[in-house]
């Protein structure tokens, strides 16, 4: 049987390129993967982010009040690792950047970006400083209910637009691909306090499966191929339930790791997701993994993820060293 791993789908899996997504500007352009269809074995040219435009659930000029508080909150945010012990990190800025997120919120319900930069925050508190599991708990479902109550707005609102589309009416909404990452990372979490299988009856799994192909379809390399991640990782590790989640396949699983790999092979979550995931999948290919895994272990974390990726490269190196029979490192 198999080694039992934690279903642990969101944490970092596009907090990589975080700055990116609040700029909304293009995605880098990698080598590109295709883009994800419900077969994905299916080979397509992904379709690039497309340039600003008027949305279908507009956000106003922010003001300069609303200017000056995400400024704040951004620069806290910015410093939610200083301080780190052992990978938990003080949660002195990050409150204070949640503080201000939801102060800019207040001033700007509608603003996609807004909540999720809330979300982000709230995100990192629950994952990375400590909390006891109720708490995680509080946070995630909040997270999870924001998210999903936007979710649905915009879905309601690109049923009714004329003349597009479900997906070319989502890509003319400017924050659409981190509000559909961020929803699925919030109910990722909130399963994950709950437990794995009784989220998969509950229909968390599916619920992450449709969040992940949209951010699929709206833009294949948003946040270094995030939708990729989140699908791959998702098949993977999900329990396979008759009648529930019967649609989850180790197969797709892999080939959506490998897509978000060759998006962004330097990413510490894709080595680490796909290095794991042919140790569990597909044991033949050892060698490959360990050659993956060992290059996780390596990257240097970026400046601005100094404790999202030091997780990942310490998980690898842990990872290695139970393959070669040794000790892990302490967490």
């Amino acid at each position: 049987m198999g080694r039992l791993i934690p279903l642990r789908l969101s944490f970092t899996l596009v907090l990589a390129s975080a700055p990116a997504w609040s700029a909304q500007a293009a995605s880098p352009s990698p080598t590109p993967a295709p883009s994800a269809s419900p077969n994905p074995s299916a080979t397509q040219t992904p379709t690039p982010s497309p340039s600003p435009v008027p949305s279908l659930s507009p956000s106003p000029e922010p003001t300069p009040e609303l200017a000056s508080l995400l400024a704040l909150a951004d620069d806290h945010y910015s410093r939610r690792a200083i301080g780190t012990i052992d990978g938990v990190a003080r949660p002195e800025e990050v409150e204070a950047a949640i503080g201000l997120y939801r102060k800019a919120l207040a001033l700007a319900p509608r603003d996609i970006e807004v909540l999720a930069k809330l979300m982000r925050a709230l995100q990192f508190r629950g994952a990375y400083t400590g909390l006891e599991l109720e708490e995680k708990k509080a946070l995630f479902d909040e997270g999870r209910k924001l998210g999903q109550d936007a979710v649905d707005r915009l879905e309601a609102e690109a049923k009714a637009a004329r003349g597009l589309s479900r997906i070319e009416a989502l890509r003319l909404v400017k924050g659409a691909p981190a509000l559909y990452l961020w929803t699925a990372f919030h109910w990722g979490e909130w399963g994950l306090a709950r437990g794995k299988f009784a989220s998969a009856r509950s229909g968390v799994a599916s619920r992450l499966r449709d969040l992940g192909q949209t951010v699929v379809d709206i833009d294949p390399l948003f946040e270094d191929g995030a939708g990729y991640r989140i699908l791959g990782r998702l098949h993977s590790e999900a329990p396979r339930i008759p009648f529930i989640t019967g649609w989850v396949s180790h197969e797709k699983g892999l080939q959506y790791l490998r897509r978000a790999y060759q998006v962004a092979p330097h990413h510490p979550v894709n080595c680490f997701f796909l290095g794991e995931g042919i140790l569990d999948h597909e044991q033949e290919k050892k060698d490959e993994a360990v050659r993956i895994l060992e290059q996780c272990a390596a990257e240097a974390p970026r400046a601005d993820m100094l404790l999202e990726d030091s997780h990942y490269t310490t998980q690898a190196r842990r990872r290695l060293d139970e393959l070669k029979g040794g000790s892990p490192p302490p967490v």
